[in-house]
């Protein structure tokens, strides 16, 4: 019995390394027109986006296996996506990798916006080419005018810098306790390409311990 019980323990270790060898599984995600995809990825690990924004992937046969031409080649197509892969919590784009905070889901309709109904939260990520000391010096125009319009004893916000894989960037943390706005949000600006990205997160008041933005944005990687 005792060997019977040792082969068997044997057999699912060996299964095991097995099933975790094979890393295409790591790749599949589930685009928006509800069919499972393996993605290509280039030498360098990064997601395939041709020249019309579409995204390379591997063609799977009915089994959700990558399938092979006459020569032994994998076959690959090009299909239309919302500019984002969404694989578990990682998210992908042409610029940038990042690991959503749990419990957050995407949105096919809306690229770079993200929720959690479970706590009231949002983040959503808006580029603009233009230049980003004058949207810093507008935001900080609006927090005053929004602590003017509310009253410390309502609204509060810092401004402060954050790292962001290797590049300075402006945040504000605003904090408002209003009956009709009760949020804690965290707005950061980040310089890319020419312009800047905005990443806005906010999550209702009564949550705002269960999520933590400056540990989201760290995560975030330039490709």
């Amino acid at each position: 019995m005792k060997k019977l019980l040792v082969c068997f323990l044997s057999l699912v270790i060996i299964l095991t390394c097995f099933s975790s060898c094979d890393k295409s599984s790591d790749d599949m995600f589930t685009a928006e027109d509800g069919n499972s995809y393996i993605v290509v990825r280039n030498d360098e690990g990064r997601i395939v986006i041709n020249d019309n924004d579409k995204l390379q992937v591997y063609t799977l046969n009915e089994n959700g296996k990558k399938q092979k031409d006459d020569s032994g080649n994998y076959i690959t197509e090009y299909i239309d996506f919302n500019g984002q892969v969404v694989i578990g919590n990682t998210v992908e784009t042409a610029e940038m990798k990042y690991k959503l905070p749990s419990g957050f889901v995407d949105d096919f309709d809306n690229s770079g916006y993200f929720y959690n109904e479970n706590i009231d939260a949002e983040i959503f990520f808006v580029f603009y080419g233009t230049d980003i000391g004058l949207a810093v010096e507008a935001a900080e125009r609006n927090c005053q005018s929004l602590l003017e319009s509310y009253g410390s004893d309502v609204f509060e916000y810092t401004r402060y810098t954050v790292d962001i894989d290797g590049v300075e960037c402006t945040a504000f943390r605003q904090r408002c306790v209003s009956s009709e706005y009760p949020d804690n949000s965290c707005i950061y600006y980040i310089p890319f390409d020419g312009g800047y990205y905005i990443i806005h997160c906010r999550v209702n008041i009564e949550n705002e311990k269960r999520v933590n933005f400056d540990k989201f944005v760290d995560t975030i990687e330039f490709m």
